[in-house]
This record gives C-alpha cells, sequence and structure tokens, in this order.
C-alpha cells in the first residue's frame, strides 16, 4: 500500500515538473527540444491510470504548464490596480487552474477512450485537438502554442503549409519516434521505420526553408515605429497629457523623411477627433507623401461605449477596430457580478466593444497591410484570415501591463511565427518593447531594446501571394486529427474479443 502511494506521488510530481519544464521551449528560454520531450513525458505518466487519476494527473500537468508559462498575468493584476497582494495571488491562482482544467480533460479523454489505441498517431491527433479547443473556448487563450517553439527550428520550414497546429502535430510526434526509437523492446524493422521518418521530416523541414511561398510587390517602404515608453500609470492622468503628446511628436520629428509613421495601441489619451492636429503635427518633417498610423481608443455611437482602434492620417487610409478582445482586460464577462468587487475590474478602459468580424485593410500608396492590435496576433487563423491578399502585417500593442516578465517576449515571439505563417513582413509598434520589423521569414530586421523611449527606421519589402496555410487554414487538419482518432477507435473496437451469444 506504502509502495503504491509512493509511486503515485511520484507520478503527481513528475506531471507537475513535466508541465513546469514546457515553458522553457519558448521565448526566452528558447529550448525548442523540450517541445518533443514535455508531451511524451505528460503520455508516460498517464500509463496504467485510472480515469480519475488520470484527471487529477493532467491537471498537474497543465498546473505546471500555465503556472510557470502564463502566471505574468500576477503583474497585470497587482501592479497596475492597486489590488492587494493576497487577492491577486487568488486571481492568479484561479486564473492558472481554470486553464489547467483544459489539461485534465486532455488526460480524461486519452485515458477513457484512446489509451489503447497507437500512440503514434492518436497523441499529437489528441494534442492538437485540445489546442484547438482551448483557442477557441470562451473567446480562446492561443497561448504557448507547442509548434510556436519551432520558430528557429529545422522544422519551420513546415510553417507556411501547415501553420502553428501543424508543428505542434510534429513536435509530439517527434518525440513519440524518439521514444520508440530508443525503446528496447522495439523491433528492429520498427526502429528503423520512425528513425527513417524522423529524418525525412526534419531535412525536408530544412529544404522547405528554401521555399518562397511569396514575392516581392513594389518598392520597399521606409517606416518609423515610435515606443513611448508611457508608464501604464500615467497613461490615464490628465496632467500627464501634454508630456506623453510631447514624447510622441518629438520621437515622431526625430525620423524624418518616409512613407510611415506608426505609434502603438493607445498611444494618446484622446478620442480621434481630438488626435488628428496632432498627427498632422507628427508628419511635419516626414514629407508630402508620407502618412500616419496610431492606435487610439475610439467611441462606439450605438452602444454608448468604445472601441480599442487604429486611426490614420496622411496618406494612409482607412480605420480598424479591435475584434478580438482581452477578457477582463477590454472587457469583463460576468460584469454585473464583478464589478466594483476589486480595482483590478474597474480599470480604465475596461469596456471595449470588439469591431466587425471581416477582414478589415489599410491602405498606404499602393500597398494593403493587414492590421492587428495586441492579443489578435496570438490567433493563426484570425491572423491568416486579416492577411489575405494584404502585402504586409502591421501589429500595435502595450505590454506595459506585463512589466519585465516573459509575457511580452512570448508575445512577440507569436508575432513572429505569424509573420512566418503569413510569408509577410511585419511592423510592430509598442508601448514599451519590443518594437520591430520582422522580414517575410520570422526574422527580425530591426529592433528596439524594452523600456527605452526611442523611435525605429527600416525598410520592409511587401510581398504578395497566399501561403497554403493562408488558403486552407487550421480546420482542414482539425478534421483530419478528429477522423485519425475515430479511425484509431475502429481499430480498436475491432479488436476487441468477441463476445459468444448466449441462448435461453
Amino acid at each position: 500500500m506504502l509502495k503504491r502511494l509512493n509511486a503515485s506521488l511520484v507520478g503527481h510530481l513528475a506531471a507537475l515538473l513535466a508541465g513546469g519544464t514546457l515553458t522553457l521551449a519558448f521565448a526566452p528560454f528558447n529550448l525548442w527540444p523540450v517541445s518533443f520531450l514535455a508531451p511524451l513525458a505528460f503520455w508516460l505518466v498517464l500509463k496504467n491510470l485510472t480515469s480519475k487519476q488520470a484527471i487529477l494527473r493532467g491537471w498537474l500537468f497543465g498546473l505546471g504548464v500555465f503556472g510557470t508559462g502564463a502566471s505574468w498575468v500576477y503583474v497585470s493584476i497587482q501592479e497596475h490596480s492597486d489590488t492587494p497582494t493576497f487577492i491577486a495571488l487568488t486571481l492568479t491562482w484561479a486564473f492558472v487552474a481554470g486553464l489547467a482544467c483544459l489539461f485534465a480533460l486532455h488526460a480524461w479523454l486519452w485515458q477513457r477512450w484512446l489509451s489503447k489505441t497507437n500512440a503514434l498517431v492518436s497523441w499529437p491527433a489528441l494534442w492538437v485537438l485540445m489546442e484547438a479547443l482551448r483557442s477557441w473556448l470562451f473567446t480562446g487563450f492561443p497561448w504557448l502554442l507547442l509548434g510556436t517553439a519551432h520558430l528557429n527550428t529545422p522544422f519551420s520550414g513546415w510553417v507556411p503549409i501547415v501553420g502553428v497546429y501543424g508543428l505542434t502535430a510534429l513536435s509530439v510526434l517527434s518525440g513519440m519516434l524518439i521514444y520508440s526509437s530508443l525503446k528496447p523492446s522495439t523491433p528492429r524493422w520498427q526502429r528503423g521505420f520512425t528513425l527513417s521518418l524522423l529524418t525525412i521530416l526534419f531535412f525536408a523541414g530544412i529544404n522547405l526553408k528554401q521555399k518562397e511561398w511569396t514575392q516581392a510587390y513594389g518598392e520597399p517602404i521606409t517606416l518609423g515605429l515610435v515606443q513611448g515608453n508611457i508608464a501604464q500609470e500615467d497613461k490615464w492622468q490628465p496632467s500627464k497629457q501634454k508630456e506623453i503628446i510631447r514624447t510622441y511628436l518629438n520621437l515622431s520629428h526625430q525620423l524624418g523623411e518616409l512613407d510611415l509613421v506608426v505609434w502603438p495601441e493607445t498611444a494618446l489619451p484622446l478620442l480621434p477627433r481630438q488626435a488628428q492636429p496632432l498627427f498632422n503635427l507628427a508628419l511635419k518633417e516626414a514629407g508630402e507623401e508620407a502618412g500616419l498610423i496610431s492606435g487610439l481608443t475610439s467611441l462606439a455611437p450605438k452602444q454608448n461605449n468604445y472601441h480599442n482602434s487604429l486611426y490614420t492620417a496622411g496618406k494612409a487610409e482607412g480605420t480598424y477596430h479591435k475584434i478580438k478582445l482581452v477578457p477582463f482586460g477590454e472587457f469583463l464577462p460576468f460584469e454585473a457580478q464583478l464589478r466594483g468587487i476589486t480595482d483590478f475590474f474597474d480599470l480604465p478602459m475596461s469596456s471595449f466593444v470588439p469591431g466587425e468580424e471581416h477582414p478589415a485593410k489599410l491602405q498606404l500608396a499602393e500597398t494593403t497591410l493587414a492590421p492587428l492590435i495586441c492579443y489578435e496576433v496570438a490567433y493563426p487563423d484570425f491572423v491568416a484570415r486579416q492577411a489575405f491578399n494584404s502585402h504586409w502585417l502591421l501589429t500595435v500593442s502595450n505590454d506595459a501591463w506585463f512589466g519585465s516578465s516573459i509575457g511580452p517576449l512570448q508575445h512577440f515571439e507569436m508575432a513572429r511565427f505569424r509573420a512566418l505563417e503569413t510569408a509577410r513582413p511585419m511592423a510592430r509598434a509598442t508601448n514599451n518593447g519590443i518594437t520591430a520589423l520582422i522580414d517575410h521569414q520570422g526574422q527580425v530586421i530591426k529592433e528596439l531594446p524594452q523600456f527605452v523611449t526611442a523611435s525605429l527606421k527600416g525598410e520592409l519589402q511587401p510581398r504578395e501571394g497566399n501561403t497554403p496555410f493562408m488558403l486552407t487554414g487550421s480546420l482542414p487538419l482539425w478534421i483530419f486529427c478528429l477522423l485519425l482518432l475515430e479511425w484509431q477507435r475502429y481499430l480498436q473496437y475491432r479488436k476487441r474479443p468477441k463476445r459468444k451469444p448466449s441462448y435461453l
């Protein structure tokens, strides 16, 4: 009995540790082989368990994943809302523990329905479907998607074809193939097959990196990205308004002549009609053919509420209202019950409403750009729809909410991954970093470090054409994974011993 209890405790700790190490696969650590090992370890700790035991072990794995990889929400709760430490810790715990329930469901589905199937097929397929569920449920949390770890690995050549969920499947499959090839009981022919398959996937990814899915379009665009580095507690203070305006105007004038000036998300604490004269001042040194794009808060007239928006001036044209809003940050679920409980639920600008769901475009001269505001860049299929038939991507953000945590670095990694998925260059303007120009292969051309007040000037080459992932999206892969699981279930059913009929 004691041995069994000790073995169970070791398994629980192993699940927690395996989940905790998964964060090392992502920025800023970038230890991408962990993306092979952590899913493999999760599968191993689920062996020979009851369904109830699997639920607990899956939850512990999820607790490790989100406790190390997403607990940066504490910074926004505690540091920017004067929420007492105990309440901030409680809310962070509730957030992490709630997300961990998805891995509990993951483990239960495996143990209850799929544990007798071929794990080489079923385990990667189930992982992809669970990531898809997490990206959709309650508006979605597409953070720490496993495939993101392969931004700079030999597998990255597959990204424009299969997207991040396809890379997740390849990552989980690779861990299973490595395990199968090292297992002493594996027959020699099977070991040779698994190693050959892994080698093919590896070198195919390297070769696919040389493939150009899009082509250069027109002349390069000269951009100036302004990083105001405004402290979050100062942003909405009336006494700081003039200083904020002066900062953005001075940084913009330092850029000289160019095609476009970009200010970050909600750059000025002003409404659009108040900000337009300042936009014209900012373009004073930029030249007659220049444009400006800035994040602003705008009124949503029919709903007596606000949009998180992008507005244009000069030669830039169009308006965009953010569609994918952040729960508890930009809107409050269960508002009637939660509003007023703590300062965190009464943050400035926490009553946004979304824009319309359609591929919105902004224009600059002869190019069309796909706009993305902050959290939207985390959604692979949303970005692919926005980017369709555009020439480059623009994302603006304000990651000051998360301080010096790893959250902004993970966010930047996802932005780079979207550029690679769509084979389009990206301009990223942020309040306090990381502001950067990114090429169509997800590589950084120029960047500003975090927490500096500065501007960045450089060129992007617009592109035309669409990647296979942009044409198909993730749905075909999700359907394929579902069919694989059904096929494995069918094979499992056929292997069951037939019961002899009993006659009365």
